[in-house]
């Protein structure tokens, strides 16, 4: 019997020993987080109802995942999904810088605003549209044209590619 409780406090040894030096080991992970950290969302999952980053894209905006490119032209991109409108709304706002947005019952302007991931000079109205079960999401380039005050006639043909008589400056521009 008294072998036996001898094993016994010996391996309780072993295993309070093991269990001390594993706390006097540096810490691999790093200090906790603060409290306010703990209730960001972690970069590696979507919050609920949180739309993901998807191939499509327009003017350097990307679209969402769900939705898709459906017609493009110039001066204007016209995306289509099958998401809640607020979705895409709050997606919108983390992607473009903006003063002001206009909520409504059936639609959300981004009236003025700057896409983050395109040209820093382009002025862009963005609206977000509920459609039954679809979403649109239309996005026009509303950049004014550069100002001509102040040029002479001349300098307004030569802006343009043409010389004062209407021919071109390059012709081959033209083919």
């Amino acid at each position: 019997m008294r072998l036996s409780a001898l094993r016994l406090l010996s391996g309780l040894a072993a295993v309070l020993s093991a269990a001390s030096g594993c706390q006097s080991e540096p810490d691999l992970v790093g200090p906790s987080p603060a409290p306010s950290a703990t209730l960001t969302r972690p970069l590696d999952r979507l919050g609920p109802g949180e739309l993901a980053v998807g191939k499509a894209e327009a003017f350097g905006f990307v679209a969402p995942r769900e939705m898709r490119l459906e017609r493009r032209y110039p001066d204007t991109a016209h995306f289509v999904g099958n998401v809640r409108p607020e979705s895409v709304s709050n997606y919108v706002r983390e992607r473009v810088l903006v003063a002001q947005v206009e909520v409504g019952p059936a639609r959300t302007i981004f009236p003025k605003v700057t896409i983050k991931g395109g040209a820093p000079e382009r002025v862009y109205r963005i609206d977000v549209v509920g459609d039954g079960p679809l979403t649109r999401l239309v996005i026009r380039d509303i950049t004014p044209p550069p100002t001509t005050e102040g040029l002479s006639e001349q300098e307004r043909w030569k802006r343009a590619g043409f010389g004062p008589d209407g021919t071109p400056l390059n012709p081959k521009q033209l083919q």
